[in-house]
């Protein structure tokens, strides 16, 4: 006797509805032990997601720490808490303060394939293997020698794409799309999408078709990788540079192609999506266009390209790039960290293994410390330029690259490129 399909799907239901149950409580008594801060009230199976979809991640974060406070517990699905921190205080203490204790990482299990098992610096714990990579970078590539090597090629290339657009516009009546050229130049890079954290929230996503789907384009994603990196690996890299450090360490091929790809990846984003900010605040105001276009013609006279060397003498440009990346900072919300110990945040336990975000835009947008927050104002950055003093409070709040022992370990060559990009 066969069952009726609507009894095989009531079947299924119940049984769907049981395990899931039985995962809640389960996962909810392997918890870390600790008094979780309040936050909103979450409902079964989906926890809080049902409350940040209107709004991107870190601004429905910041309005609701408005209602439920500056530390606030989040559910992502029903069995994955974390702590978001959206104050100043208390992201010093677990960003600068408590850098150790607070700096293990927390990772999706699908970015595993395309990270050399999180073999990576952004993606690692903070323990021997990340101490030594990022040792490496910073001595090597980020060295101050190999970064001001490397300016003739940037000019180089700045005058490619200036030609490319005036060609451009002398074809098309005056048009030109520079967003297009900055698109190009820079190398936008396909990543996998969000559903890597919204697999996640639910237990039992990993068993549907889209997670498999999910993990197929992942596993596309190392293998081009792999493809495009695997034959440098083969060269012969200068003494000094980053590929010779990994060569020499003796790592497996997996870890060095994707150590390399991690910083292709992140300057090439962090820059391309900053300098296209940049263009489009410009471009809406005007009186701050004008203002850079003085600046550079009063400090430099009339040239035709700024060089790098010339970046730090434009007072005005760098008021422009801080406050872009206040205003959009590259990675709202920080990457996730993760106690590797027991702690405490102000005074209260936390648990070794709980999840930590600390809300980098929310900070940016406070309007204790930054007055008119939503407003562009490269001025707000320079000394006599507002009412406002540029003060320690607005200083300590501005982490476009986080703070503490995991702070990016490119920030001043990011911070460089994107200048010379945006003038």
């Amino acid at each position: 006797m066969e069952m009726s399909p609507l009894l095989v799907c009531a079947t299924v239901a119940i049984v769907f509805a049981t395990t899931t149950i039985i995962r809640i409580l389960f996962s909810s008594s392997s918890l870390p032990q600790m008094k979780w801060p309040s936050g909103p009230r979450k409902l079964p199976i989906i926890g809080n997601l049902h409350q940040l979809g209107d709004d991107v991640l870190h601004v429905a974060l910041a309005k609701l720490a408005k209602v439920h406070g500056s530390v606030m517990t989040i559910w992502i699905g029903s069995w994955r808490p974390v702590i978001v921190i959206s104050d100043l205080e208390k992201a010093w203490e677990v960003l600068v303060n408590k850098s150790a204790d607070y700096g293990a990482r927390d990772m999706p299990e699908i970015t595993k394939i395309a990270s050399a098992s999180w073999h990576t610096i952004s993606t690692s714990d903070a323990g021997p293997f990340w101490q030594n990579v990022r040792k490496g970078l910073q001595s090597g590539a980020m060295g101050p020698f190999n970064v001001a090597a490397q300016n003739q090629y940037q000019e180089r290339d700045m005058k490619r794409l200036i030609k490319a657009m005036s060609d451009e516009a002398a074809n098309n009546n005056g048009i030109v799309k520079p967003l297009d050229h900055i698109k190009r130049t820079l190398s936008d890079i396909i990543r996998i999408s969000g559903y890597a954290r919204l697999a996640e929230a639910f237990y039992y996503a990993k068993y549907l078709p889209s997670h498999k789907k999910a993990e197929r384009e992942a596993f596309l994603v190392k293998c081009r990788v792999e493809e495009l990196v695997r034959p440098l690996l083969s060269s012969n890299p200068p003494t000094n540079s980053y590929l010779y450090f990994l060569l020499s360490q003796n790592f497996e091929e997996e870890v060095i192609i994707f150590c390399i790809f991690e910083l292709y990846l992140l300057g090439v984003d962090s820059t391309s999506s900053t300098t296209t900010w940049a263009l489009a605040y410009l471009i809406r105001e005007q009186g701050a266009q004008e203002k850079l276009y003085q600046d550079i013609r009063m400090t430099l006279g009339d040239v035709d390209l700024v060089k790098i060397e010339d970046v730090n003498k434009l007072k005005y440009l760098q008021g422009v790039v801080k406050e872009t990346m206040r205003m959009k900072p590259i990675a709202p919300l920080a990457i996730p960290h993760k106690t590797a110990k027991e702690t405490t945040l102000m005074g209260t336990k936390v648990a070794k293994g709980t999840r930590i975000m600390v809300n980098l835009y929310a900070l940016h947008h406070n309007q204790n410390i930054w007055p008119d927050p939503y407003k562009f104002m490269p001025e707000r950055f320079l000394e006599g330029e507002t009412g406002t003093a540029y003060n320690k409070a607005m200083e300590q709040s501005f982490l476009p690259f986080s703070a503490g022992m995991r702070i990016c370990a490119g920030m001043d060559l990011g911070k460089l490129q994107f200048a010379f990009c945006s003038c």
